[in-house]
């Protein structure tokens, strides 16, 4: 995007300043131009220093939206700390937490799914930085693969095996192919 902005700006440059046929005045040209290349070089790295990359995470709270324009909106409603444990798993979590969470299919659609599917289970990460996990408990709301301009209510269950605060590490690639990342801190 860089080389095909900076192509633009040296091509618009050069067709609206006429290049003199004259030998001595072409050299002088060239000069001209180099320094305005130059200059539009610096401006155009100016600009594009104030864009935020599109890999950049951002971090969001409990309440709080994550937007990806066109995409998806995301939102963790609510965590719950429950005593509730499943006799069949192997994991023996020291807390487990029902989690709570909203999203909206703005224009999401690939070729693989017949919508948005997000699932928050994974990438979690609890109070002490150890990696927290999917655990097998009792939720009675299921993320589902939405179509665009519809919501889904979820729940997932996370165990972990220092409780307290934790966060969710969220990746995922939005229907242009870039990778989208964001964090939400969960503070109980």
């Amino acid at each position: 995007m860089k080389k095909k902005l900076l192509s633009l700006l040296i091509a618009g440059t050069m067709v609206l300043s006429p290049v003199s046929v004259f030998a001595d005045e072409k050299d002088d040209r060239i000069a001209e131009l180099e320094a305005q290349v130059a200059d539009l070089q610096k401006q155009l790295e100016d600009a594009l220093a104030k864009i935020p990359a599109s890999t950049s995470q951002s971090e969001y709270k409990i309440g709080e939206t994550w937007i990806v324009e066109g995409q998806w909106k995301v939102t963790v409603d609510s965590v719950e700390e429950t005593s509730d444990r499943n006799e069949y798993s192997e994991k023996q979590p020291a807390a487990v937490y029902v989690l709570t969470y909203t999203y909206e299919n703005l224009g999401y659609q690939d070729d693989y799914s017949d919508g948005l599917f997000i699932s928050l289970d994974d990438g979690i990460v609890d109070s002490a930085g150890k990696m927290g996990y999917s655990y097998p408990g009792d939720i009675t709301m299921f993320p589902q693969e939405t179509p665009i301009s519809a919501s889904c209510q979820a729940q997932v269950c996370i165990g972990v095996d220092n409780p307290g605060n934790f966060k969710i590490n969220y990746n995922n690639y939005d229907g242009n192919s870039q990778k989208q990342s964001a964090v939400f801190n969960i503070e109980l």
